[in-house]
């Protein structure tokens, strides 16, 4: 019986497919799911975890248009839709010209014409123009960045899934219970003479005594029954010990891992107190969750950004681009399970004590708008910083109805971080509320000061007291969003040699002729990680072609200088101003 011939159309299609990503795992659909084929990408023999589907049409008589610039390929609407708009997987439709043995794609996502075509949702059948520029394995490197561009269409349509809550609104359908009375026991009970004497070695700068004195008194409260003091005094020592980590030369990570790991310690506690301090326990480590998601969030984009600026290596920009494109989405999921967690403590009678604790989550989601807009999804960067400004408001109005001033200004000062106009809704909002405080109270006056300072800010200004980020903390956020914990060796000494060869000005400096280029024994993980300052370098004369290796600048150079510069008569060196990075050279 012979073999009809669509079916050995179909075979000689997926030869062609399978050919194109001969080095990556294909796994066809056994059903009909929409699309044949599901690749996992595979770099250097190993899963980057990068998966994209693929719909592949094969045909003996394909139709080329007149200029031969593209091929039509007709799909059911339906069909195009799930393609196009519904799957939340990178999806790229194919054509396999067998008679040609080439194979097209589309990047249909992509597609204007055809989402333009979908949106007005008016005919049974659309016809997909797949460019013939987009041939296999021809133009595999622009293939990669439409599938960069792809998931990031993916991942921006679930990002911008947001939901808009009123939570003012919210909380007139529960009245508070108790409300003096409870405050009292958080506020006042647990501040006796020992708490007050720590108080006072943090406000002579002894921090690191404060600390201990907190936590003795939070383990003598523990023992002896009294929870909600030793939760009060568990939660000054945690914001001391962040205060602490985030000054000092650790990595920033530990700062959000140190707020993870109190909240994790206030929601043990919190099980043996009374239900409104388990409340502000989750709250708090809702937050935290959130703040260590976004921090390795960070991390992974720095290492995008400084590939994305190399541009020589697209396939691993593809799987960066993935993988901080995950991190995000992850991020995403803290972020919706705390704006649940704060709609339902608005219609809860014990958010009386969560006006602190929304504070901080509204800090981690506006960076994470930050983030977001500087990976481009602005729109949704729009949507997170309103939810933050709303979280804020939200935790205004509980220490209004609370009439805890302290809360109050907490929660309108720490809303003025998050707005980027000095003529902002934001900036508006806060002087509607401070316009109401006393002249002559220190609220007011911190207040203005405040706000002074955050105008001046949006100017560039900077003030004493800044933590500023440095290159060793760029490189630490690098290594800990890969799990590396870069204060142990190797990690160390590689950093330190980093950042100490990152300027090569010094060994430049004594001639115009000499320039660094990378070492071919160079490790590419160094690279990939922001560190291909530690790896091996070579020192060479563009003069005369000498070369010299090594690990460091300094050895390298101190060996040149002594084999080759100091006997050159054509050594000229370049003016005492000259930097490296004020005239780059290119690195070879």
């Amino acid at each position: 019986m012979k073999r009809p011939e669509q079916h050995e159309t179909d075979s000689a299609a997926d030869a062609l497919f399978r050919g194109a990503f001969h080095q990556w795992a294909i796994t066809p659909s056994e059903r009909d799911y929409g699309w044949d084929h599901v690749v996992e990408v595979f770099r250097n023999g190993e899963s980057t975890g990068l998966l994209f589907n693929g719909q592949l049409k094969g045909s003996r008589h394909t139709e080329y248009s007149a200029d031969r610039s593209f091929i039509s390929q007709e799909l059911e609407i339906d069909s195009a839709d799930y393609l196009a708009r519904q799957l939340r997987q990178p999806t790229f439709l194919f054509h396999a010209d067998v008679e040609q043995k080439k194979l097209f794609w589309s990047a249909i996502q992509l597609d204007r014409q055809v989402l333009e075509i979908l949106e007005e949702g008016k005919t049974k059948s659309l016809t997909v123009r797949v460019p013939t520029a987009n041939a296999l394995p021809d133009r595999f490197a622009q293939f990669l960045e439409d599938l960069t561009r792809s998931h990031t269409v993916v991942v921006s349509r679930a990002l911008s899934e947001t939901t808009h809550i009123e939570f003012v609104e919210a909380m007139k359908s529960q009245p508070v219970e108790r409300i003096t009375k409870v405050a009292e026991d958080l506020h006042e009970k647990g501040y006796h003479l020992e708490l007050q004497a720590a108080f006072d070695q943090r406000k002579s700068g002894d921090i690191a005594g404060a600390i201990t004195a907190i936590r003795k008194v939070a383990t003598s409260a523990g023992i002896s029954g009294y929870f909600e003091v030793q939760f009060n005094a568990v939660l000054q020592a945690g914001e001391l010990e962040w205060m602490q980590q985030s000054k000092s030369d650790e990595p920033q990570a530990r700062a959000a891992d140190r707020k993870l790991s109190v909240a994790s310690e206030l929601c043990h506690i919190a099980k043996r107190t009374p239900r409104h301090l388990h409340l502000f326990a989750q709250i708090t480590r809702k937050a935290a969750e959130l703040s260590v998601a976004v921090q390795k969030t960070a991390g992974l984009m720095m290492i995008w950004r400084g590939h994305q600026k190399r541009s020589d290596d697209p396939l691993w920009l593809a799987v960066l681009s993935f993988q901080l494109q995950e991190s995000l989405m992850a991020a995403h999921k803290q972020y919706r399970q705390a704006l649940r967690l704060a709609q339902a403590t608005a219609r809860s009678k014990y958010r009386w004590i969560t006006s602190r604790p929304l504070v901080d989550v509204a800090i981690p989601i506006a960076m994470l708008a930050g983030l977001l807009e500087s990976c481009g999804f602005n729109e949704s960067a729009v949507s997170y910083r309103t939810s933050a400004f709303e979280i804020q408001r939200f935790s205004a109005a509980v220490a209004t109805e609370n009439r805890n001033m302290d809360e109050l200004f907490n929660a309108v000062m720490t809303a003025r971080m998050i707005e980027r106009d000095k003529n902002g809704e934001i900036f508006k909002w806060i002087r509607s509320i401070i316009d109401n405080w006393h002249e002559d109270s220190d609220y007011r006056k911190n207040a203005e000061e405040l706000m002074e300072r955050a105008i001046q800010r949006l100017d560039g200004a900077t003030f004493e007291g800044d933590i500023k980020t440095n290159h060793r903390q760029i490189h630490h956020n690098i290594l800990t969003s890969e799990g590396i914990d870069p204060t142990e060796e190797p990690w160390a000494s590689l950093i330190d040699l980093a950042i100490k060869d990152d300027d090569p000005t010094r060994v430049l400096i004594d001639c115009e002729h000499k320039a660094v280029m990378d070492h071919p024994a160079g490790d590419p993980m160094l690279v990939r990680l922001g560190l291909e300052r530690a790896n091996p370098k070579m020192i060479g004369c563009l003069l005369y072609r000498y070369r010299i290796g090594g690990r460091t600048l300094d050895g390298i150079n101190q060996e040149f200088v002594k084999r080759f510069c100091s006997t050159c008569l054509k050594r000229s060196p370049r003016p005492a101003v000259w930097t490296f990075y004020d005239e780059p050279l290119p690195e070879k």
